[in-house]
């Protein structure tokens, strides 16, 4: 399915949108589970068109997140109220992206440090270390992005 953007005159470039995504610091993604819709804020991480996530390995969210599901997010940055004299023009000035992907449960000691690794990058420079044991209890997965679209009002 195909999303179109109301206001073309505000839409960020495809490098704008993957930029976004690279500064950005927090996530909403939306999932769909036994017909209920679930949004869920989390920390992530971005690299070449691909999101990454870490949660535990129980609980509602994994119960959502089948190897193949799709999912929709969006991340929103430098986001300022524009004060007006009339309640009705107040406005709001942000930069953000939404997408839709498919999710890919990661497997493996190896193929999960990377994402991790991908995950501590969007918010710390350096090198990380992550204990087996930490890494064989938690549940990584990645969102392939196939499609999203950039705006901002700034």
């Amino acid at each position: 399915m195909k999303h179109e953007m109301r206001r073309g005159d505000r839409r960020l470039s495809r490098e704008e949108a993957h930029a976004l995504l690279e500064k950005g610091e927090v996530c909403h993604l939306a999932l769909v589970g036994q017909g209920e819709p679930y949004l869920v804020t989390m920390n992530y991480g971005y690299r070449a068109s691909t999101m990454y996530f870490h949660c535990a390995s129980e609980g509602k969210k994994m119960e959502f997140l089948a190897d193949g599901s799709r999912v929709c997010f969006t991340v929103v940055t430098r986001h300022e109220l524009v004060v007006a004299d009339v309640p009705c023009s107040y406005s709001m000035k942000y930069e953000s992206v939404v997408g839709y992907g498919k999710v890919r449960l990661l497997e493996g000691h190896e193929e999960k440090c990377r994402a991790l690794g991908a995950i501590m990058a969007q918010y710390a420079p350096g090198e990380f270390e992550f204990p087996e044991v930490t890494v064989a209890r938690t549940a990584v997965f990645a969102v392939d992005i196939g499609e999203m679209s950039g705006k901002s009002n700034c």
